[in-house]
């Protein structure tokens, strides 16, 4: 009752502004104080619905942003696999350029063949036209030569039949020749259709590589549309962030005066005499979510007291207690934040509604007396400082100016 006595007091005085001591209040100044609470928490609150508009915008933006610099990166690794396939293609091309030109050769080659061919055929032909000539020429008086000229009659059979098979063999070399320049011929025309077969392939890959190099400039192109559209989605996400972010800090401002403005008017309720009647709102819990109890809310037997009314929660985590971190269970003012008797290092703030915090045994403070803090914020660390018997979060809620069960606010 002692300390709620003093946390009382120091609640009060933080807060009075009556330098005459006077507790008297006007049921005018209680309304206007009151009407002045409202509009700060309207005004609060149409603030904070901007700046969560606007936050909506900006993540829209983000995610547009991030879509197109996906898209780029895609786009990135097509164009790169672009160019693989028109390299491999130049290379095929190549190839078949290659495969072309030693066709040429041996078209060429073969073309060479077929000439000398052709010059053993005339000259065949020539000499075998000769002989056929000069015995038609000298007719029955070449073959009285042949009669006169042999021996005997075997001698004439064997120089007869010899003019016949020179005649014979030189018209069987002219056939063979003959033969051998269609063979050529055919094979030069069989490597003519191999090489038109060469051509088409390599004419088929050049314009692959056309198509190619064309779906290359337009990935390009729509690589450098895409960044463009990269570039305005952050130039408007963080354009939106900076609105969001000043909105934000309007709302900070404005909910900073509204909870002053809601204390003022508690204060005027309580220097009248009364009592704030109001119902349990969305609190925050003060430490992470895997907390449990090692005292609650009531009559115990202190370690240190004896038997005592135990005025608030001891907490404590199931892993990492010793300074985990502490925070704001809704928006308000600290009104100090030092060393408190056996509560040791510890937190006492005030968050409307006729409720106040204290938050004791702690291992340090990330806050300062008067300083407006929001619901979730940490504003210190749990220790062991104080009547403590090992590292836990000592919690009380007061509720205008008497102890509550925390739990009540839950």
């Amino acid at each position: 009752m002692l300390i709620t006595a003093l946390f009382s007091t120091a609640f009060m005085a933080a807060f009075a502004d009556d330098e005459s001591g006077s507790k008297s209040v006007s049921q005018e100044e209680y309304d206007k104080a009151q009407q002045a609470a409202k509009e700060a928490k309207e005004a609060t609150e149409a603030k904070r619905k901007e700046a969560k508009a606007v936050a909506k915008k900006a993540a829209a933006a983000v995610a547009n942003f991030e879509d197109a610099e996906a898209q780029l990166e895609q786009l990135s690794g097509e164009i790169e696999m672009k160019k693989v396939e028109i390299s491999d293609t130049e290379e095929k091309i190549e190839t078949k350029q290659g495969e072309i030109e030693s066709k040429q050769g041996e078209i060429d080659a073969k073309q060479d063949d077929i000439d000398a061919k052709n010059e053993e055929i005339e000259d065949q032909n020539t000499a075998l036209n000769n002989r056929l000539t000069a015995i038609y020429k000298n007719g029955n008086a070449g073959l009285l030569d042949v009669i006169l000229n042999s021996e005997n009659v075997e001698d004439l059979l064997s120089n007869v039949g010899m003019v016949h098979r020179i005649l014979e063999s030189d018209e069987n070399l002219l056939k063979k020749l003959q033969k051998d320049y269609k063979e050529l011929k055919k094979l030069k025309e069989q490597l003519e259709a191999q090489r038109g077969e060469l051509e088409y392939e390599q004419a088929e890959l050049e314009g692959e590589q056309a198509i190619l190099e064309d779906q290359q400039i337009g990935l390009e192109a729509k690589e450098v549309e895409t960044e463009e559209l990269k570039k305005k989605y952050k130039k408007e996400a963080d354009e939106l962030h900076a609105m969001q972010a000043e909105k934000e800090a309007e709302a900070a401002e404005m909910a900073a005066i509204a909870v002053q403005k809601q204390l003022e008017a508690e204060r005027m309720i309580v220097e009248a005499g009364g009592e704030i009647e109001t119902a349990p709102g969305e609190y925050a819990w003060p430490t992470q979510s895997n907390w449990e109890l090692s005292d609650k809310y009531g009559w115990r037997i202190c370690p240190f007291h004896g038997n005592e009314f135990h005025n608030g929660l001891d907490i404590v985590l199931t892993s990492g207690t010793n300074g985990s971190p502490v925070y704001a269970i809704a928006d308000g003012y600290i009104i100090s934040a030092s060393w408190y008797g056996g509560y040791g290092n510890c937190i006492q703030y005030a968050i409307g509604n006729g409720y106040s915090v204290l938050c004791g045994h702690l291992s340090g403070y990330n806050c300062s007396s008067g300083q407006y803090v929001t619901k979730g914020s940490v504003i210190g660390y749990i220790g062991t400082t104080g009547a403590s018997t090992g590292p836990h979060l000592h919690f009380t809620v007061f509720k205008n100016g008497e102890t509550v069960n925390p739990f009540s606010l839950y």
